[in-house]
């Protein structure tokens, strides 16, 4: 996903990745990146039909769009409504 990331950013449109697994797409030192703390594999956003949570990763998402950060740094972020 880095890759098609990197390629978007390369357009001039900035992304950012929601990750799971913190360890290996930090291998891949992402443009800007968040890591859902504690969110089970096949919840990226958050439970099917907790549109709360959901709401809340992708508003942290787009928080981050207006951040000036290193390439790699994968941010953690508590979601406590998961």
């Amino acid at each position: 996903m880095v890759a098609v990331q990197r390629a978007i950013e390369m357009q001039g449109i900035p992304t950012v990745l929601v990750t799971l697994d913190k360890e290996q797409s930090g291998l891949m030192r992402p443009p800007r990146a968040i890591h859902p703390v504690g969110f089970q594999f096949g919840h990226s956003l958050g439970k099917p039909h907790d549109v709360e949570t959901q709401k809340a990763v992708i508003k942290e998402a787009l928080q981050q769009l207006t951040i000036k950060q290193e390439p790699g740094q994968i941010h953690d972020k508590e979601f406590p409504s998961y």
